[in-house]
């Protein structure tokens, strides 16, 4: 048999004078895999045992003292660290009331018997470390979970706070849209952040029509501050550039008692076209997500400018069969025609959509922002046709078929489709990214790549569905 303590043998010293006893305890010790270190001297025992303190010491009657050294004197007998047995024989017994006093372990005593009472000391030491150390690793582990719990009670709280922010957000951008088609955007905004409790004031910079000078609106409203406008020297052609925005927060950061906080909107610029400076008086709005904030109500506006922009670019639209005689006119002309015809399909987006019935897709919104941005960077002279949810036909100039095809694939690249799924977390970009392709003129045509695709997605959905009905057949066999 042999007695471990977590892979580690028990570690046992013996104080003794009596060589033959001695070889006695250790011989019954190694029937158990343990050596042990044997002392002669009281003083050898003493250093030895502050530097590593034994597990089990098997002590002498007759080692208790040692001129000046007395063993109830160390230091790990006092503080009772040290766990200790006593041994006598039938000679020295009588030196066990010398042992008054302390708190042994154990006692031993030399007869036919001592192998079992070793054995019994040494089981019991075992067991006793074991546990002490299952009780520690028990107490660490314990620690471990209550940690674990408390960040998860934190991450959970701060989860439910943000929740509670993106639904305030989301509400507060809603009521905005709506009072954005009876009202000027920038008053909506106004209305509704003077109704913000935990808004303490706010300012607005946009640009004039030139896009040369920075200006505020002229409204009295109970927190609002009006900036004074600020020529910038140079034309903003396409939203608020850096340096102006730089120039508008030395203003803000002026008049309000505290540094704001800046809120960019845009709408449909690389650079925004408001600026927005934000003081609150409650706490907890410091860990509120401007940048969430910033982004639905930059999405708002593009709405806003959509509705307002759409009858601009009604002559690049064409109803469906319109497009469907054009590409038939097209045909005819053959090689001598000057248009190109580009095709993007959002049939994987649109199965990506109709597969996740609990996770709503907004399609309205879809549309108004995708057509919003895709008509600010098209060419005028190309025409586009919507074929449903499904298709856009592009017609394009074959002498700008190449920047404006690479104009297509970055836009359709960049375009932020997870944004209009109501959980977007369950949405992975490269499922649903819309195919561009060239295709020739003709309806016919055409209209056979459309039933191929729609055909090619049943396909695939009905092997996928076979494969999860194989793996399920699989594993009941199996089972």
């Amino acid at each position: 048999m042999q007695t471990t303590l977590q892979g580690t043998e028990l570690s046992v010293a013996i104080l003794m004078d009596d060589l033959s006893s001695a070889k006695e305890i250790a011989a019954a010790l190694r029937q158990h895999n343990i050596l042990a270190h044997h002392y002669q001297n009281l003083d050898e025992f003493w250093v030895a045992s502050n530097i590593q303190m034994p597990d089990l010491a098997i002590i002498d009657v007759t080692k208790m003292s040692q001129g000046s050294i007395q063993f109830k004197t160390h230091p790990k007998v006092v503080n009772q660290n040290l766990c200790y047995a006593f041994y006598s024989k039938d000679s020295t017994k009588v030196l066990l009331q010398s042992t008054l006093g302390l708190k042994p372990y154990g006692y031993i005593h030399h007869d036919f018997s001592l192998s079992l009472q070793v054995l019994s000391l040494i089981q019991r030491r075992s067991d006793e470390i074991k546990k002490a150390r299952e009780f520690q690793e028990l107490e660490s582990r314990i620690q471990r979970l209550q940690q674990r719990s408390q960040r998860l009670i934190a991450d959970r709280s701060s989860a439910e706070e943000f929740r509670a922010h993106f639904e305030f957000i989301k509400t507060f951008c809603l009521e905005i849209e709506e009072d954005a088609t009876k009202f000027d955007f920038t008053l909506s905004l106004m209305n509704k952040l003077d109704n913000w409790e935990a808004i303490e004031s706010y300012g607005i910079y946009e640009l004039n029509k030139s896009g040369q000078k920075l200006i505020s609106p002229e409204v009295s409203k109970k927190k609002y501050h009006p900036f004074p406008s600020l020529w910038l020297g140079q034309a903003n052609l396409h939203g608020i550039e850096a340096f102006a925005r730089e120039m508008a927060t030395q203003v803000a950061n002026d008049l309000f008692q505290t540094d704001p906080i800046m809120v960019k909107i845009h709408a449909g610029n690389n650079q925004p076209d408001l600026l927005l400076y934000v003081t609150y008086r409650e706490e907890r709005m410091a860990s509120f997500p401007w940048d969430v904030f910033e982004s639905i109500l930059s999405s708002s506006l593009r709405r806003l400018k959509l509705h307002q922009q759409l009858p601009q670019y009604t002559s690049q639209f064409l109803p469906m069969w319109e497009a469907l005689d054009n590409l038939d006119r097209l045909q005819k002309t053959s090689v001598e025609t000057d248009t190109r015809i580009l095709c993007l399909s959002l049939i994987p987006l649109v199965d990506v959509a109709k597969k996740r019935l609990q996770n709503k897709f907004f399609w309205s919104s879809f549309f108004n922002d995708f057509f919003l941005q895709l008509s600010g960077r098209i060419q005028k002279t190309t025409k586009l046709s919507l074929f449903g949810p499904w298709h856009i036909i592009f017609f394009i100039n074959k002498d700008e078929i190449e920047a404006e095809s690479q104009v297509l694939q970055t836009f359709i690249r960049q375009f932020s489709y997870w944004k209009f799924f109501e959980d977007n977390s369950q949405i992975l970009s490269e499922e649903m990214m819309p195919i561009l392709k060239l295709i020739p003129a003709s309806s016919a045509h055409y209209l056979r790549i459309f039933q191929k695709e729609l055909e090619d997605m049943k396909i695939e959905e009905e092997g996928k569905r076979l494969i999860v009905q194989g793996r399920t057949e699989n594993r009941r066999l199996s089972i």
